[in-house]
């Protein structure tokens, strides 16, 4: 290679091909071949191939390496084969240049004011929620025009928590964008098969309701929504990295000064002009948003339980009793849990806060199941107390007994029914006055009998006599002690 440049040097300069022979100690012949060469545009003199050992069997090797077929796989092949003697790593120096790759190439996206917003979550590790370690998301919506964007941070990633924050964003900007561009999670997308894909219909009616479009990214295309992937990682390592935070509500907080002081203040790297100056170009393009804000919903099938319940969100809303071991659609939104089967709404609640309470309404119960035990008993006792005082201090009296108060309370429930409350009080005051507190039983004994109309005679009056003392005293006996142990 030397040896031609310098012949390009010195033919460039002039000199003759016999000096340039002379001075460079070369053949003529050598000097008129690479002149040649060089006249033709030629930068290297012509080489003379190698042969190599893999000749006879570059078409086979061809073929595999188009088949897919590994260097290893080729090279294992190849070792049976006659007159095959290679190793491996001529081998893979081969196929490595029969694998000629295209280099990975994007388009340059660009969006018009309005056109479109991109959004996703990205995980920023653990924070305390409650005094618990709990694992925080944040929620980013950017608008791919102004880069001006919405964060929030969230405990997961369900459908309520998803369309909530897509709501907040479109109040935040004061509009919605053409088309929105969320990742294929299940929140969005239920299905993407074959290039179809289906929405979850609580995302598709958000969508109606502002008017705008869903157009979720290809499946492991991360470049399909660039704008907020690239977000999500400033956000990251400029919000949160480094800083200290441990609550999330310190994390919340910072979040928002960061935001109007820093992000959208800040000079883009692409854009070279701030986010908050763009986005007063593109406010007046987005869809102005309705009268009523959308009422986050979500739909989920829940099997009615025996205790004529369903189990939603870790609490518990009951359902008519005919619907027992039947599956139910629950729609599920910020402030009510309706419940529908057949196409109908079969029960409706209040939604309740926190974990383990239940939302009952009596008439989903059978008639003989509508009253729980307790209620039974609290009835009973309210009807005894008001057939009148005397039955009040007897009640009282039969709570200090030894039976079981329940079982007193139904036998009185029962007379009540059966002989009338001024009856019940009659025959208590008569126990009351002869001392009867051997129970319900002597109330019902003087009702069947019907002495509990018979006038209280006065209580005879017992005389104090002096006691009688029938034994011996005991010095009687301490002096026959005495008297047996002088005659022994």
């Amino acid at each position: 290679m030397s040896l031609f440049l310098s012949v390009r040097a010195l033919h460039e300069e002039g000199v003759p091909k016999k000096k340039i022979a002379r001075q460079l100690g070369v053949d003529r012949r050598t000097v008129r071949k690479y002149i040649s060469r060089i006249m033709r545009g030629a930068n290297e003199p012509l080489r003379s191939r190698v042969p190599s050992k893999l000749d006879p069997f570059l078409d086979t090797i061809e073929s595999k390496a188009g088949q897919g077929l590994s260097a290893v796989q080729i090279y294992q092949d190849l070792c049976g084969t006659t007159g095959f003697d290679a190793c491996y790593e001529t081998v893979k120096r081969c196929v490595r240049t029969l694998r000629r790759t295209e280099p990975e190439v994007y388009c340059r996206m660009n969006f018009a004011p309005g056109e479109e917003a991109q959004l996703d979550f990205g995980d920023i590790g653990m924070l305390l929620v409650d005094g618990q370690p709990r694992r925080v998301w944040l929620f980013a919506m950017t608008l791919c025009f102004s880069r001006y964007s919405y964060y929030e941070l969230v405990l997961d990633q369900t459908v309520p928590t998803f369309l909530g924050a897509i709501r907040r964003a479109f109040e935040d900007f004061g509009g919605a964008p053409v088309r929105v561009k969320p990742d294929n999670l299940k929140s969005a997308v239920l299905i993407s098969s074959l290039g179809e894909r289906y929405y979850q219909e609580d995302f598709f009616r958000l969508c109606q309701h502002y008017g705008t479009l869903p157009d979720a990214a290809r499946p492991m295309t991360p470049t399909d929504k660039g704008r907020t992937e690239r977000d999500i990682g400033y956000v990251k390592g400029s919000c949160f990295e480094g800083r200290g935070l441990t609550t999330i509500e310190e994390a919340r907080a910072w979040l928002v000064r960061w935001r109007r002081d820093v992000a959208l203040v800040r000079v883009h790297g692409t854009t070279r002009r701030r986010p908050v100056d763009l986005f007063d170009e593109e406010r007046a393009a987005l869809r102005p948003l309705p009268a009523d804000a959308y009422e986050v919903t979500s739909f989920s099938r829940h099997k009615v339980r025996k205790d004529c319940h369903v189990h939603v969100l870790s609490n518990y809303y009951s359902v008519p009793h005919s619907f027992v071991g039947t599956t139910v659609t629950v729609r599920t939104s910020e402030q009510r849990i309706d419940v529908h089967a057949n196409g109908e709404r079969v029960a409706s609640h209040e939604r309740l806060r926190g974990r383990g309470a239940s939302r009952t309404d009596i008439s989903h119960y059978p008639p003989t199941k509508r009253l729980a035990t307790h209620e039974i008993h609290r009835r009973r006792v309210e009807l005894v107390r008001a057939a009148g005082p005397r039955t009040i201090e007897y009640l009282g009296r039969l709570r200090e007994g030894p039976w079981v108060f329940g079982d007193q309370v139904a036998r009185l429930d029962r007379l009540v029914t059966t002989f009338g409350p001024e009856a019940l009080e009659r025959a208590c005051a008569r126990a009351l006055h002869f001392g009867a507190l051997d129970g319900a039983v002597r109330v019902e004994s003087i009702l069947e009998r019907g002495l509990q109309d018979l006038p209280l005679e006065p209580l005879p009056v017992i005389a104090n006599t002096p006691r009688r003392d029938f034994g011996r005293s005991l010095v009687e006996y301490d002096a026959l002690l005495v008297v047996d142990r002088r005659a022994s």
